[in-house]
């Protein structure tokens, strides 16, 4: 298998998680005129769910990827995927398609996770930071098309044919990974499922303050990108009524996350990780009270350029800081790092489940629940970032807080 090869697989894997996400968009308003959701259901969960199921997942596939192997943890996850993918495509109730996009969540978790160890199973020092700056620089674009892909496939083909092409793409891409792509993880290194060793070592991540605050507030900042996205299509179909644009309109505001990206891993190599996180909090801040400002004086409905213009800083923000809240939480970790990044993902989904739950029902429209998101994501995060920045790092804080005054 070639470099080119395997790197083109790795992205396609890794690519799953997004467009599972963001290529059902467009046709959330479709599958709940299908099937008008009533309490306890919402259309916001047919993103929710899905995340709910990502945090399950991630929890249990490290663990059994470090004993069974990379290859078939991922394929094991794409299974549960296709199972999923099809309950959702067949479903004749809103409560079944609630049903197949949890289960998308739970095997979504397998070429997420299992990927990113085959990664870490083959390559080392440069050669690795090289693969995952090739792949980190293709992925940027993938929330930039996913919306369009999926406005594309249900104008065809309907709603359902989106599911039917998440199953034909996860079909080939098992079938790919099986067939060139050997197992990384050789047999002498696995390591076997005990659960007493797997409890204890829970237990000793879980303990860490310099680790647990800094997961938490990752699932605040990861709880305000999943509210966006909840409540996408009524911000660009249902309040705008301009459907056909959601696809670029979606892609405006992901240039600001991508653009984060790209500067970060310059900005990381001179300031450090903590400077752009303080920078991100503070900008996420301030692009919620923009949004909350315009919304209170457009009684919800903004003009629609003040609305991206102001949300573009937050997106941009949510750039800045997804990258350096995860590896200041890897960092303390040192072995227990594969079980640490199935913590780290799990909690960080769940807290992301719960947050963009509770603002779904207490906002009063889709600008407003992002405008709040946006602000309480800021101040919560940051609370929890304090409790786990070390001393000294907390005092450099300050210090260039007080600087800048």
């Amino acid at each position: 298998m070639s470099r080119a090869e395997r790197l083109a697989l790795y992205v396609a894997l890794t690519a799953i998680t997004a467009l599972a996400i963001d290529g059902v968009l467009p046709a959330m308003p479709m599958i709940e005129a299908a099937f008008p959701p009533s309490p306890p259901f919402s259309g916001a969960q047919i993103v929710t769910a899905f995340v709910l199921g990502m945090a399950i997942g991630e929890l249990v596939i490290g663990p059994f990827s470090d004993a069974a192997g990379r290859r078939p943890a991922v394929i094991v996850g794409l299974a549960i995927f296709v199972f999923g993918t099809v309950v959702a495509a067949t479903a004749d109730s809103f409560s079944a398609v609630i049903i197949g996009r949890f289960f998308q969540g739970v095997g979504v978790a397998g070429p997420k996770i299992g990927t990113r160890a085959m990664i870490r199973d083959r390559y080392a020092g440069s050669d690795m930071a090289k693969v995952m700056s090739v792949i980190f620089t293709l992925l940027i674009l993938v929330p930039m098309i996913a919306p369009a892909i999926g406005a594309a496939v249900a104008a065809f083909v309907g709603w359902r044919g989106i599911f039917w092409a998440y199953l034909t793409l996860t079909a080939g891409l098992g079938t790919w990974l099986w067939i060139r792509h050997p197992e990384t993880l050789t047999l002498e290194r696995r390591v076997p499922l005990q659960p007493r060793r797997l409890a204890r070592n829970i237990k000793i991540v879980a303990s860490r303050l310099d680790v647990m605050p800094v997961v938490i507030a990752t699932g605040f900042v990861f709880g305000a990108q999943l509210t966006y996205f909840a409540v996408a299509a009524d911000i660009f179909i249902v309040l705008y009524r301009l459907p056909e644009m959601m696809p670029a309109l979606f892609a405006v505001l992901a240039t600001g996350t991508g653009a984060a990206l790209l500067l970060n891993v310059r900005l990381v190599g001179r300031t450090g990780m903590e400077v752009p996180i303080l920078s991100g909090l503070l900008l996420l801040g301030a692009s919620g009270v923009g949004l909350l400002t315009v919304a209170a004086l457009t009684d919800g409905h903004p003009q629609l350029a003040a609305l991206l213009g102001i949300a573009w800083f937050g997106f941009f923000a949510l750039g800045l800081l997804f990258g350096n809240l995860n590896a200041f939480a890897m960092r303390p970790l040192g072995d227990l790092a594969g079980l640490g990044s199935s913590i780290i993902a799990s909690v960080s989904s769940i807290v992301a489940f719960a947050f963009a739950s509770a603002i779904e029902l207490v906002a009063e429209g889709p600008v407003w629940a992002v405008a709040w998101a946006f602000i309480l994501a800021a101040l919560l995060s940051a609370v929890f970032m304090l409790v786990a920045l070390p001393d000294g790092s907390r005092k450099r804080l300050l210090r260039i807080i007080s600087s800048r005054r």
